[in-house]
């Protein structure tokens, strides 16, 4: 019998095989409710991963900046350029983590001990997902700037595409198309979940902000249970009917 990955050890539950694309019904509080049960499982690699993460992007993006900081430049169009530089290297050091990153979290959400040394593997996947990061931003920007709530749309619409650009093998325009479809009725929810997920960030900041060190990676791992239910893709056990239909949303 095929067990339940988000079980406790030993707790044997049906699980369900489904074809990739094809969508498994979720909701914010269970995907929460299992990206913790996960969490407690691993919780020295999920934190290290995100706090390894965080310091080697910013001091990346930080390089650029290092020969004024000592006094090496003053501030000039050389600093300026070096600073863009830096900015850049910040970037694609971004690009190349997250890819380990979601690698990591899809592990944890799919139940398989994630391995930290998996942080430092994104070469395969770097260029899509930087390319990917380039496409996103302006398209999320423009929908701010059309007063906000289509910033909103467009950003819960491309929100899983970064796991398809590395769990699927996608190419970057390939995976925001496949994101907006597989988020089709599902928007509420994510927004629902994103709600969350900013109400923990922000719980963790008040805690001297060492707690983001863990709320974050625990959303991420919410984040990677609920593409999985979204696409479909692997082995994943429901809570609800395998029948029953993805929830219903008041986004487009």
């Amino acid at each position: 019998m095929n067990q339940n990955p988000y079980a406790p050890p030993g707790a044997a539950t049906p699980a369900v095989t489904v074809p990739f694309g094809q969508p498994q019904p979720w909701t914010a509080g269970e995907a929460l409710t299992l990206a913790w049960a996960r969490f407690k499982e691993f919780p020295a690699v999920l934190v290290l991963a995100y706090f390894l993460n965080l310091l080697l992007v910013v001091i990346a993006g930080q390089i650029g900046n290092v020969p004024m900081l000592v006094g090496a430049i003053r501030p000039s169009a050389l600093a300026s350029v070096m600073t863009l530089g830096g900015a850049l290297v910040g970037q694609v050091v971004a690009a190349f983590l997250q890819v380990g990153t979601m690698r990591i979290v899809l592990d944890a959400a799919r139940g398989k001990a994630p391995e930290l040394g998996t942080l430092l593997g994104g070469g395969d996947r770097f260029l899509p997902m930087f390319l990917l990061n380039l496409l996103m931003f302006p398209a999320i920007a423009l929908g701010f700037l059309l007063l906000v709530v289509p910033g909103v749309i467009i950003a819960l619409g491309l929100s899983i595409a970064p796991f398809y650009v590395v769990d699927a093998g996608m190419g970057p325009v390939e995976a925001m198309k496949a994101s907006w479809e597989a988020t089709r009725g599902q928007r509420g929810e994510l927004f629902v979940l994103g709600l969350a997920g900013f109400g923990l960030s922000l719980l963790g900041m008040l805690m001297c902000c060492v707690g983001w060190l863990a709320t974050t990676p625990l959303v991420y791992v919410a984040m990677a249970i609920a593409f999985v239910r979204m696409s479909g893709l692997g082995v994943v056990a429901s809570m609800a009917s395998p029948q029953a239909q993805p929830p219903a949303s008041s986004f487009p």
